[in-house]
Order: structure tokens, then sequence, then C-alpha cells
């Protein structure tokens, strides 16, 4: 299906695909790694590491021909000073990667500062110690009194909207995470966060919950409340 250049100006689109099914897309993706990709993937100790960067330059690089007409060639990309990378001949165009072990994700759009984070649920993860790390103070005392059963998805839902919302404005994930508050994400829901170093940020931020699996947890975050979400998972068989 081709999408027009418009429908980035009125949405922020979200693609997603398995890993462990992308099969033949995986070769597809190498065409659009460039020389610094290509020594950076063979640096990869693990092939599923390796397979996961590739994914991720695969889907931006359809997602920039499908709506912007971007040729299959390898992306020139350069980075900020905190690592955000961007596209050197193209400052309007936004875009995020985002990994959780099998699942890999792209968000896109234009004139908008975009931030995608996927995470799996991992069942035997030291929640506990990582939530003083991360929590602010009120939102640790709200974490700690939920019942047992909860703790475990309630933490991996705040701890990828605050790294999807750090990645979009292009700061660091290590600084700021205890200053940023975000509300409970139910599926599907879009809500604000809460930012002690920049209070205007609850006006003009959102959040959302992205419809994964229920062993994942991803979200979305964006700087233009006017924009729509368009959700697409890449046609392939989900893993068994």
């Amino acid at each position: 299906m081709k999408y027009s250049r418009p429908h980035l100006d009125d949405h922020v689109v979200v693609w997603l695909a398995w890993v462990s099914q992308a099969g033949p897309f995986l070769k597809e993706g190498e065409i659009y790694l460039n020389r610094q990709d290509h020594e950076r993937a063979a640096r990869f100790r693990f092939a599923e590491d390796r397979a996961r960067f590739v994914l991720g330059r695969g889907l931006l690089g359809q997602c920039l021909g499908r709506y912007l007409d971007y040729p299959t060639e390898p992306l020139e990309l350069a980075y900020t000073a905190e690592g955000r990378p961007f596209l050197p001949r193209d400052s309007t165009t936004q875009f995020s990667i985002s990994h959780g072990r099998d699942l890999v994700g792209v968000a896109l759009s234009r004139g908008t500062l975009v931030g995608i984070d996927l995470e799996y649920v991992a069942a035997d993860f030291n929640f506990d110690e990582m939530a003083e790390r991360i929590f602010s103070a009120a939102d640790l005392k709200s974490f700690q009194a939920l019942p047992a059963q909860e703790k475990l998805p309630a933490f991996f839902s705040a701890w990828t909207a605050k790294e999807a919302y750090l990645k979009a404005k292009g700061v660091g994930i290590s600084e700021g995470l205890r200053e940023v508050s975000v509300t409970r994400l139910p599926k599907d829901s879009v809500c604000t966060v809460t930012d002690a170093r920049d209070p205007e940020d609850e006006k003009k931020w959102r959040l959302r919950a992205l419809p994964v699996p229920a062993d994942y947890r991803g979200t979305i975050a964006w700087n233009d409340p006017s924009k729509q979400i368009d959700f697409h998972f890449l046609p392939l068989p989900s893993p068994p």
C-alpha cells in the first residue's frame, strides 16, 4: 500500500515487526545499511542483536519509502551529542527506533518530535530495586501501594513511557527518569506527562500505550496533541 506525504503531517505512524519471523525481510533490510552500519552490525556478538539492528534500519527505510518516496538505498543518519539519530537531509521528518527482545518498532512523523520504547516483561526482573532508581518519590509511593500481581506490568508500562518521552525530547535516558511522572497507561489509553524540569510539557506532550502482546509493553510519545496514531504490524505471522 502506498501512503502520501500529508499522512505524516496529520499522524504519527508506528510500525512493529517480530524479529524471529522477519526472514527474508532481514536480507532486504541490509539494503538500507551504510558503511558504518555494516561495521556496527558486524561487531554484534549475538546474531539476534544483529537481527534487531538490521530490522530496525529496514523498517525505517521502508517507512521513508512508503510515505516520503525515499529511494531504496543506504540511509545516511547523523547523531546528536546525546546520541539521538536524525536525517541530516530532512530536518522536518522525525523518527525513533526501539526493540524489546523479539519486537522491533519504528515511529515516524513530520514536524513532530516522536519517541518509541518497547520492553519485554521479564518475570524474573528485579523491579523493586529499579523502581527506586527511576520513580519520583510520589510515584514510588503509589507504585509500592499496588497489589503484588500488578507491580510487574505497571513497572514496565511506566518505564517505557518515561523512556519514550525522554527519547522523543532527545535527552539522555540516564538523566531525568526520576523527574518525569506518568499516569498509569491502560491499553490504548492516551495520557499526559509531567516533567519537573519543564512544567509546560504537560500541555503539549502525549503518551499512548501500544497494543502489543501481553508479555510486552510499549509506549509512543509525541508533542502535537492534534496528531493521531496510525499503528501497523508488519504483515508477518506471529511467533507460536
